[in-house]
């Protein structure tokens, strides 16, 4: 992606936020020996240019100049996330919590308030915290997680395999990425074994991503992994399945300076 069209997508995001036009298809996470068992459903976050266009947050999400913006989108999808939750009482959903969302004490205090002020649907939210995190962060984002788990939530290790390892986190199941997964019969099955094997070692809820094909279903039972999650058993849809109206939309949460939302309250357990 060249620099003009990040900055497109940035500046789409923003007006997207600030219009309502923000939204989040479902994939679900499927029981390895039987998929009709769902463990949760993640939310993957969507944003709708004026033209109809559908974006996707990983569109701009994963460059630094959008941290801020990035920030902002996590929150909103997460309030949204909450929304679902409480008109669907059966459903388990995932959010992803970026590094920007623990990068230090006061995005802590944002992130934690906004939980605890939903902590009645605790028990049916994941948060799936990826595993490049800065070490810088790790202090702090261990005294949030604790924090989290204390009123309720699940927390994933998200993307397991690709950063630090951080299963010295307070953590519920461990996500190993799409990469370990296996592209051809036989192919990588013996390091995706040792994936999922130290991940079992610290939880006992272990998931594959990334899984489109039989063969690569087959690996991850193989392997000893519980649950999968990729196309072959939940494709997504590009449009989003939930949002928020420009009309119902209440902007929470300025996109382009999360600190206004700096509350003075203590996560720590």
């Amino acid at each position: 992606m060249n620099l003009e069209t990040l900055d497109d997508a940035i500046a789409g995001a923003v007006r997207a936020m600030q219009h309502g036009r923000i939204g989040f298809s479902l994939q679900q996470i499927n029981a390895v020996d039987e998929s009709s068992k769902v463990l949760y459903s993640e939310c993957l976050g969507r944003f709708v240019e004026p033209d109809g266009t559908v974006r996707t947050r990983g569109e701009f999400s994963a460059f630094p100049e959008a941290s801020k913006v990035d920030l902002a989108f996590g929150l909103d999808l997460l309030d949204l996330a909450f929304e679902w939750l409480a008109c669907h009482p059966s459903d388990v959903l995932g959010c992803d919590i970026s590094a920007e969302n623990i990068a230090d004490e006061r995005s802590c205090r944002v992130l934690y308030d906004l939980l605890a002020r939903h902590g009645a649907v605790a028990t049916r939210m994941v948060l799936e915290v990826t595993e490049n995190l800065p070490l810088k962060t790790l202090s702090v984002a261990t005294d949030l997680l604790k924090g989290a788990r204390a009123i309720g939530y699940r927390i994933a290790i998200d993307k397991f395999g690709t950063g630090k390892s951080l299963l010295s986190i307070p953590a519920d199941l461990v996500k190993i990425d799409a990469c370990f997964a296996p592209h051809r019969r036989g192919d990588a099955a013996p390091m995706l074994r040792d994936m999922v094997a130290l991940a079992s070692c610290a939880v006992s809820t272990v998931v594959v991503e990334g899984i489109e094909t039989y063969d690569q279903l087959e690996a991850a039972r193989t392997a000893g992994a519980t649950h999968v999650q990729g196309f072959l058993l939940s494709e997504p849809t590009l449009p989003p399945i939930y949002s928020r109206s420009a009309k119902a939309f209440k902007r929470r949460h300025r996109p382009v300076s999360p600190g206004s939302h700096f509350v003075q309250r203590s996560w720590r357990p």
